[in-house]
């Protein structure tokens, strides 16, 4: 057999070029794979140290709405007129309830006059942190933003280092101080998670830059050399930077030194190796072949390793967007067979709302913006159920290199995802609770008052009349009174007995027999007001809400419609209901002095907005009624006119 025969280009009296040629190609070969190896351990070790440091991230956000929570409850306990109730009972529950706290502060005009617990804090009493120009500026930005801010770490009047964390409290717009939370330094690293997540292979260091200075200060004894590539990630809240960095740089290098060595032997190896088989070229004819079928044997074990491997993957057209081949596990996933999958588009199994953010990465990669990308996503299955995966998309074409396929690897994470969602469902479950809670006893507060006013009205005109027949009618409204107290009382015991359910419980109630019962309630002050009632309400009209909310919601309007009446012309309040597209709408329109909604409209149903200058006006009335019909899934409109009157519209659900 003749080197012509094998393809061979070089001539057989030329031997140690063509030894030295094939040591040369062996060596770059070489360098090649233990370059890409060695990106390749680099890139593992940049996604273990994201992974680690998302953690503490995770964790770090956690313990500041946590504390921001804490912080928010401690303000409750201010009242409209700036004092404190209940400061050690609400500050003890706090902390038992959130064992990262370790003192919490009311810091009235930015002196802080409260702090529990007090014996190991009793030092800070009386300082006031916005006269300390060393330590203002994050208290003063948290003024300006009207937010929570963390400063810190600092060392405390009463010593040790520690986060701070200040909610700055307003009363009627005006700035009454701070509800503040106070997480020493050691206590907050701990549920961070730095003693659990730190090991021999990385380092971590906790720096935040001084506003004064502008310079980063480091907290925690490592030193981050500069050379050493690295994570970190940034907390607004605080202006913190939390860095991640390998203890030594050089371990995915020293690891691949073997690698390395075996490549030069290789390359001595066949350099001595090809000499020979230029001398013989009947033996490396042999060796061509034998190479031959190792390399059909290393396609049949990356077929193999592709069919079986533990992840879903598919190699897709980069250009279309189809598949080519899958493995086995993505198509167990998917639900469909290797023919009926193969051609079809990836937005098939898309979620229609997630395909958005994935076309964003994939330009990305195309324009070399980033070497790969992961997302988590929706995949929609044959049978139409929807999987979470997480997905990572890696090129198969070099830069420079014109787009052609990409690898596609998938992780059901479908049980994890729905966990996550269960949760967030569980917290936001929690809030509509508290906001219930609240909500609840602004009831108690505003709706009980209006009958005790209707009883003291009457109980007055009874002691002034002397005519045994008056007397006798107003003990009849007075008995009509009560009996409608009672009843309010029954829907408040109601609303109680169901505020530890999810769902306010709703029934199909008579619109028009709630609004007659109201102006009943009513009687009193529509008679002093000599207001003209006007009701057009269908017999019909039957709304799904809670009856405890429909009562108070029409108490409020139609009593704020007599409160807010112009003295210069008689009361006309009408009270209609519409129906548009299934939904019932109540109209509730009167003659009244009206609102400037050019001015007021931001504050209309703000907690202790009011908008004129009556002392019987507290600013609570229209916060109830909107957080009670949004609750029931419904609306509230306005509009209104100064001199005019004004008109509210309720958009029953």
């Amino acid at each position: 057999m003749s080197f012509k025969k094998t393809g061979f280009p070089l001539k057989s009296d030329k031997p140690v070029l063509a030894g030295f040629l094939v040591f040369l190609t062996v060596l770059l070969l070489g360098a090649f794979i233990y370059w890409q190896r060695y990106q390749i351990l680099h890139e593992e070790r940049g996604r273990e140290m994201r992974g680690i440091i998302q953690v503490i991230d995770n964790n770090i956000s956690q313990v500041l709405k946590s504390s921001y929570s804490a912080a928010l409850s401690q303000a409750l306990l201010i009242g409209d007129n700036g004092e404190i109730n209940d400061f050690e009972i609400k500050a003890k529950q706090l902390l038992e309830a959130n064992p990262f706290l370790d003192a919490i502060q009311l810091v009235p005009n930015g002196v802080i006059t409260h702090v529990y617990p007090l014996e190991e804090n009793e030092a800070a009493l009386n300082y006031n942190i916005l006269k300390d120009e060393t330590r203002n500026k994050e208290a003063l930005r948290a003024i300006d933003e009207k937010k929570m801010y963390f400063a810190g770490p600092i060392e405390l009047k009463q010593g040790g280092l520690a986060v701070v964390g200040r909610l700055p409290v307003f009363i009627e717009d005006e700035f009454w101080g701070f509800s503040a939370v106070i997480i020493k330094f050691e206590n907050f690293l701990k549920h961070a998670g730095f003693n659990k997540l730190n090991s021999k292979d990385y380092k971590f260091q906790f720096s935040k830059v001084d506003p004064d200075t502008g310079i980063a200060t480091f907290f925690l004894d490592e030193d981050l050399s500069s050379d050493a590539y690295s994570e970190e990630i940034l907390f607004t809240d605080g202006n913190w930077k939390i860095h991640i960095a390998p203890e030594n740089k050089f371990v995915p290098f020293i690891s691949l030194l073997p690698l390395g060595v075996l490549f030069l032997f290789l390359a001595f190896w066949l350099k001595h190796r090809t000499v020979k088989i230029m001398k013989r070229p009947e033996r490396l004819q042999a060796m061509v072949d034998a190479q031959n079928i190792e390399i059909f044997n290393s396609n049949l074990r990356f077929k193999k390793i592709f069919n079986q491997a533990a992840v879903g993957m598919a190699r897709m057209d980069t250009r279309t967007g189809t598949f080519i081949e899958t493995n086995k596990r993505f198509r167990n996933f998917s639900g469909y067979s290797e023919k009926e999958i193969t051609g079809m588009s990836f937005r098939q199994l898309s979620h229609p709302e997630d395909i958005e953010e994935n076309q964003k990465l994939m330009q990305k990669l195309l324009q070399g913006e980033i070497k790969e990308y992961s997302l988590e996503k929706r995949a929609i299955r044959k049978n139409g159920t929807v999987g979470w995966i997480k997905l990572t998309v890696s090129p198969l074409w070099h830069p420079g290199q014109e787009p052609s396929n990409h690898i596609a690897i998938i992780e059901d994470i479908t049980k994890s995802k729905e966990a996550e969602l269960q949760l967030t469902k569980s917290y936001k479950v929690l809030l509509d609770q508290n906001k219930r809670l609240v909500n609840f006893s602004y009831i108690i507060s505003h709706d009980l008052r209006s009958h005790s006013t209707n009883i003291q009205s009457i109980l007055d005109l009874y002691g002034m009349s002397e005519i045994p027949e008056e007397k006798e009618h107003y003990v009849e409204l007075l008995t009509k009174v009560t009996a409608n107290l009672n009843q309010t009382l029954h829907h408040l015991n109601e609303v109680v007995s169901i505020q530890n359910s999810p769902n306010l419980k709703k029934e199909n109630l008579n619109l028009q027999e709630f609004v007659n019962k109201t102006i009943e309630n009513l009687s009193i002050q529509i008679r002093e007001k000599k207001a003209e009632m006007i009701v057009e309400i269908p017999e019909g009209a039957r709304v799904y809400f809670n009856s405890a909310y429909l009562e108070s919601v029409l108490l409020n309007f139609i009593s704020n419609s007599l409160r807010f009446s112009d003295e210069n012309r008689k009361p006309v309040i009408e009270i209609r209901a519409t129906e548009r597209n299934g939904r019932w709408i109540l109209h509730i329109s009167d003659n009244g002095i009206g609102i400037d909604l050019e001015k007021n409209m931001d504050k209309l149903f703000g907690l202790y907005k009011t908008f004129t200058n009556r002392r019987d006006s507290r600013g609570i009335g229209l916060f109830i009624t909107k957080h009670q019909v949004e609750a029931m899934g419904g609306e509230i409109e306005v509009e209104s006119t100064p001199g005019i009157g004004t008109t509210f519209k309720i958009k029953f659900q």
